[in-house]
């Protein structure tokens, strides 16, 4: 059963993830992510979606994480993704992937969605979809990113932020470097951690021949100064449902992903 056909059913026990800020989200009438309450808090579900993106994202899970012999680039993908726990089933009868919650031991945690590369649709889309994405957010053509979403903790007010993906497709070029500027105000360790962790990525991204990302995002996690422990900020790939691995005969680097990444670097670099 679909999250589209459950339409914003949270099964007993469960509770939606208060620091998600883009995708499917119940606040919005669909299924979004869940925590148990009370519960575990190192963990969160994430609805499969329809087929076929539910099951791509899935089978990528399961290929980065298989503990069998496995080719390097996985083992490299793998400390870049929240560590994959396995598919469960609810009382909603809908399938979860069972994830490592990156938000989890950050005290007031400020997250931000990043969408990477100035193209967001497949290979299997059709050109009214194409059209669509196209129509979307015409400056990621561009800049090569886009911000989905941002919660931001406010140290003085001891609330939240939270600026979802309407607001951030209103953003202008220059309104972006604005966003990220006021996300990491007052935090330069953690932009240089962010930097380096990216510089990082791009590095795995310019030698890697085996996947092609679409749709897929960063997510920069960072603590608060008020903060009774200091945990380094955060990032980490998300979103799988257009991934795609590649035959032999068809590997190449993914530049779409590449062009993005290093506008990203280029546009923090510029907050220094």
């Amino acid at each position: 059963m679909t999250a589209e056909v459950r339409n914003g059913f949270v099964p007993s026990g469960y509770e939606p993830v208060p620091h998600q800020v883009a995708g499917h989200m119940y606040k919005d009438g669909k299924q979004g992510m869940l925590r148990q309450c009370g519960g575990d808090e190192g963990n969160l579900l994430k609805p499969v979606q329809c087929p076929p993106k539910g099951q791509r994202e899935v089978d990528f899970y399961k290929t980065v994480f298989d503990e069998s012999p496995t080719k390097q680039v996985w083992e490299d993908f793998r400390p870049w993704m929240p560590h994959f726990r396995g598919v469960v089933e609810l009382s909603d009868r809908q399938n979860y992937i069972l994830l490592e919650d990156l938000a989890a031991p950050y005290e007031h945690a400020s997250v931000m969605d990043i969408k990477v590369g100035k193209r967001c649709w497949d290979y299997n889309a059709s050109d009214e979809k194409i059209r669509t994405e196209q129509a979307k957010y015409p400056p990621q053509a561009v800049l090569g990113y886009r911000i989905g979403g941002i919660r931001q903790y406010c140290e003085g007010a001891q609330t939240y932020d939270n600026y979802n993906k309407v607001h951030c497709l209103s953003l202008s070029e220059s309104g972006v470097i604005d966003a990220l500027q006021r996300f990491f105000a007052g935090h330069k360790d953690d932009l240089e951690g962010v930097l380096r962790q990216l510089q990082h990525l791009l590095t795995l991204f310019e030698s890697q021949t085996n996947v092609h990302f679409f749709s897929s995002s960063l997510l920069l996690i960072r603590g608060s100064s008020a903060s009774s422990t200091c945990r380094p900020a955060l990032v980490r790939m998300i979103d799988f449902a257009h991934a795609y691995i590649l035959d032999e005969s068809d590997s190449c680097l993914d530049n779409n992903y590449i062009f993005g990444l290093r506008n990203i670097i280029q546009a923090l670099s510029s907050l220094r």
